[in-house]
């Protein structure tokens, strides 16, 4: 016998994960999600040497559920919508400067089919948010947060969320090339890993706030 619990939130390998819906109206996204998978395909020009290669896959969570096999042990898994990355660099693309942008417009896996696997396990889930592009409204930057300590923050969560494992795994970092300061859950306004361009701004009248 198997019993589906559904929760708003969970906590596993340092971080807080909540739902879409979860996360409206909160001051930190917390619902961004990213797999690291691992596929075998052969090198380009020679059919007889397999190669492993390392795909990312990049999701938002909307279910967080729990199967409970009565007593013969639970799994925790997330349903997500995940962004489609079949064609490189089409609706998941990495700029020279090694920042990963994505379109929730173009999605896979959505379920629909019986082939479709928007399921991942808990303990395989790699956080992440995303700050929209100024510019190509459609799409999103991926940063990756450092995990919070599980021993200094496990009670604090307990309270908060109301469910909490103490499954600990590492979790990959998704792209060791790129470093980004965040604090209280802000992307800095300036990049340090890049030489800047001074410009001249202009300057307007000062406008009152209500």
């Amino acid at each position: 016998m198997m019993i589906a619990h559904q929760y708003n939130s969970y906590t596993v390998n340092g971080f807080a994960f909540h739902t879409q819906s979860y996360d409206e109206n909160r001051p930190v996204q917390s619902s961004g999600v990213a797999l690291v998978a691992n596929t075998t395909c052969f090198e380009r020009g020679n059919n007889d040497n397999q190669i492993v290669d390392k795909i990312i896959y990049y999701g938002i969570i909307k279910e967080i559920l729990e199967l409970n096999y009565h007593h013969n042990g639970n799994v925790m898994l997330f349903k997500c919508d995940w962004v489609d990355n079949r064609v490189h660099n089409k609706w998941v693309r990495t700029d020279q400067f090694g920042i990963t942008t994505v379109n929730f417009k173009h999605l896979f896996n959505t379920g629909q089919n019986i082939s479709d696997e928007p399921f991942i396990l808990a303990s395989q889930a790699a956080q992440v948010y995303y700050v929209a592009d100024p510019i190509e409204t459609e799409w999103v930057a991926v940063v990756q947060p450092k995990s919070r300590d599980l021993y200094g923050s496990q009670d604090a969560e307990n309270e908060i969320l109301g469910h909490v494992n103490d499954v600990a795994e590492v979790v990959a970092d998704l792209n060791p090339n790129v470093c980004v300061s965040v604090v209280a859950g802000r992307v800095p306004c300036a990049r340090t890993d890049i030489d800047g361009v001074i410009v001249s701004g202009i300057k307007q009248g000062n406008k009152s706030r209500k």
